[in-house]
């Protein structure tokens, strides 16, 4: 199952988790939270910047352009809904909710995600606050 998470909506949402957290997205950071290669992680970066999801700067720090940033909004907002729907209505065990939720995040359509928001009365924090 693991093979469907798609790799460029993970980093998108990485990057906009860093800038949340006030830490200067580059690639080393998404290495070390995503686990992955530095040569992966350059090569996933290139193809985003090729796609025009991110810049990279002069001093190597990943900007998201809008269309990045839409998309990781978009991401982060399903990888949400799935964190309340896990935990506040199934009752998921808390040390399952996130992994699970990346999982959930990429295959989720408009369509659910409409009636989550719904179900879930218009939530406007993750689980965590």
């Amino acid at each position: 199952m693991a093979d469907l998470i798609d790799t460029t909506e993970m980093y998108l949402r990485t990057i906009l988790e860093l800038e949340e957290e006030n830490i200067v997205p580059l690639r080393a950071r998404i290495s070390e939270r995503l686990g992955h290669s530095g040569p992966t992680v350059s090569q996933t970066v290139g193809r985003m910047e090729r796609d025009g999801l991110v810049v990279v700067s002069e001093d190597r720090r990943l900007e998201l352009t809008d269309a990045g940033r839409r998309k990781a909004v978009d991401v982060m907002r399903k990888h949400r809904l799935a964190e309340r729907l896990l935990s506040d209505v199934i009752g998921l065990d808390w040390a399952y909710v996130h992994e699970e939720a990346c999982r959930w995040e990429h295959v989720m359509s408009e369509q659910v995600e409409r009636r989550l928001v719904e179900l879930l009365g218009h939530p406007t924090e993750s689980p965590y606050g």
